[in-house]
């Protein structure tokens, strides 16, 4: 008996995670919106110093995009941790201080604290264009350009250090075969550009389903309402399944709330996508069950 409690606890670690960020986010919107930072992206091992690393890489970029999509979910307040940008600040803090200004921009030692610090890593980049000869014709070659960016990264507690979530991506490119004069070259600055997007968009989604889970906001006949619109990344046609929230559960040992038992009632399908909201209808619902406004939604 006591042999299955290890593996019970691994299978509930999850839905403590989860549990862990909505209380950690709910803590946090008392005051506002969560506040997030995002560290410079390292590179792993297979990534660092690789050719397509140093010619073709832009972590200033891919740090700014991740920024962006962030912010576009308007559920999160970012808070810059860039070298540069803190120096801007540094600077305008001194001139505040100084008698030849009012004084009124963000003191030292004023600046908001992140609840939420994202830590990436570029696990995997190829950016490169091959290439190959035309028979019977001379300069002439097949090209064809293609790319991948794999990026992870870890969600940590600032306040108990707590790595509360781990985030992968993946965003990959490939050109139809062209016809060019020469074999050399590499794909241009606006294939690296939509990776990046992609990436920091996925990413997005990821941490907004981890610190607010869809939920459903109203349900009416064969409608539900979500709240999640075109920040969402929910596209109309998507299946999701719904989830009624459960008891919690909790550890007869050490009292501790490990999280909700959650049980699925059947699957939706987007048929709408608003600015600030989603509307689905019902597909496949167990029977005798209705859904509710409350109800959890996971892709």
């Amino acid at each position: 008996m006591h042999s299955r409690l290890p593996n019970l606890r691994r299978s509930l670690l999850p839905l403590v995670l989860v549990s862990a960020l909505i209380l950690a986010s709910q803590m946090a919107s008392a005051a506002g919106k969560p506040r997030v930072a995002i560290k410079t992206p390292k590179l792993g091992d297979e990534v660092e110093g690789s050719h397509a690393a140093r010619n073709h890489l832009d972590l200033g970029l891919l740090t700014a995009d991740m920024e962006a999509s962030i912010r576009a979910t308007r559920k999160f307040d970012i808070v810059s941790r860039q070298k540069d940008v803190m120096k801007d600040i540094r600077e305008e803090q001194q001139l505040s201080d100084s008698d030849a200004f009012a004084g009124d921009a963000a003191g030292s030692g004023a600046l908001a604290n992140a609840n939420y610090l994202i830590l990436p890593t570029v696990q995997r980049f190829s950016f490169y264009r091959s290439a190959k000869a035309v028979p019977n014709l001379d300069n002439k070659w097949k090209i064809t350009d293609a790319g991948v960016l794999h990026v992870t990264a870890q969600l940590v507690d600032t306040t108990t250090g707590q790595v509360l979530s781990t985030f992968d991506t993946t965003s990959s490119f490939k050109l139809k075969t062209r016809l060019a004069n020469t074999d050399t070259g590499s794909p241009t600055k606006s294939n690296f550009a939509r990776l990046s997007k992609n990436s920091s968009a996925q990413m997005a989604d990821q941490l907004v389903d981890s610190v607010f889970p869809m939920k459903v906001i109203n349900a009416q006949g064969n409608q539900v309402w979500i709240n999640r619109g075109q920040d969402g990344g929910l596209e109309v046609g998507d299946t999701l399944t719904v989830f009624s929230p459960g008891v919690a559960l909790i550890d007869p040992d050490t009292g501790e709330n490990l999280g909700s038992a959650e049980s699925e009632v059947g699957t939706i399908k987007v048929t709408r996508v608003n600015p600030k909201f989603t509307i689905a209808e019902l597909l496949d619902i167990s029977p005798n069950t209705s859904v509710e406004k409350g109800f959890i939604i996971r892709k």
